[in-house]
């Protein structure tokens, strides 16, 4: 479904989604001061700020942090989610899982642990009648994705005009089923950030890499079909490096291959030789040294704050010193 792009609003939305990093790493207080103060065109005031807290993402942790932001303006209301803090361990132990609905677990169970503070927030009296526009980079813009249609679900009734719209940076793919939303999806992705079509590569790679795929079939029965099987919805929106924006009805996987020109890097290091618990061992290893060597690959382009460059023509937000 193709629907009518607004560039200004979408920069908006990746200066929220970049505020969350700025929330988690320098403190809730100079996030505040912005949001309360505005920074025009590139965030407007927020009269109500509340910090999303919850378990780290993806790690084992009874330590609580700020995963995101939850406003209030007078017309609206915005969701930001920030993205994982280690891409590293977020793709290679839990990207291949999904739920009985097909649903990236994850992703579904980092949503689970502040849905209920999300959802007392979006339905309170006063926040009623207003646009909810929600938004995240990275691990973020999947669980922005996995909102909205729990939203949708929770038999959330919008009365025209007013809107609900998604808009992600860099988000990794929620499903391997069929996955439908009602309302506007807008899907950003750098010319050279391939991390959001992460699962596909892999599979490229697993299938090009002697011995690999035998090994791997034998350590993880179905890991290959599962990554084939992930799968983005609606368009995506392609930032190139000039700052122009198209949208993209079928993004040309094996062209990012070939940007990646992978098979010359690590082919010949990623040989599976050994046997039984060695082979085993070393299928992870070689896995593990896949995945990492794709993300450092397109690891600055997949920034936050690059998606905020790239849509504001070059330009930092003066919160970047």
């Amino acid at each position: 479904m193709k629907h009518t792009l607004n560039r200004q609003r979408s920069l908006k939305m990746a200066c929220l989604s970049q505020l969350t990093y700025v929330a988690y790493n320098e403190g809730l207080e100079v996030v505040r001061d912005i949001l309360k103060s505005g920074c025009l065109p590139l965030v407007r005031q927020y009269e109500t700020i509340e910090f999303i807290q919850a378990p780290r993402a993806l790690i084992s942790t009874s330590d609580f942090a700020c995963c995101g932001l939850a406003l209030s303006a007078p017309n609206e209301i915005a969701i930001a989610i920030r993205g994982t803090e280690n891409l590293d361990d977020y793709f290679l132990n839990l990207l291949a899982k999904s739920n009985s609905q097909g649903i990236h677990s994850g992703f579904d169970t980092f949503v689970e642990r502040f849905w209920e503070q999300l959802q007392e927030f979006i339905f309170r009296e006063y926040n009623s009648r207003k646009d909810i526009f929600i938004t995240g980079h990275s691990l973020g813009g999947a669980a922005a994705t996995l909102i909205t249609k729990r939203l949708q679900k929770s038999g959330l009734k919008l009365i025209e005009p007013y809107v609900l719209e998604t808009y992600t940076f860099g988000a990794p793919p929620v499903s391997t089923e069929e996955f439908i939303l009602d309302t506007p999806l807008y899907r950003f992705r750098n010319a050279g950030d391939f991390i959001p079509h992460l699962p596909e590569i892999i599979a490229v790679a697993i299938k090009r890499i002697p011995g690999l795929r035998g090994a791997i079939a034998n350590w993880k029965p179905g890991l290959l079909e599962t990554l084939s099987n992930y799968s983005h919805l609606e368009a995506e929106y392609l930032i190139e490096n000039d700052y122009s924006c198209r949208q993209l009805d079928e993004p040309d996987i094996s062209k990012i291959w070939q940007w990646v020109q992978f098979s010359r890097i690590l082919l010949p290091q990623l040989r599976v030789k050994t046997q039984g618990d060695e082979e085993k061992s070393g299928v992870k290893a070689r896995l593990r040294k896949l995945v990492q060597t794709l993300i450092q690959a397109s690891l600055q382009e997949h920034r936050a704050i690059k998606y905020v460059e790239r849509l504001n023509f070059g330009n930092l937000p003066p919160w970047i010193k």
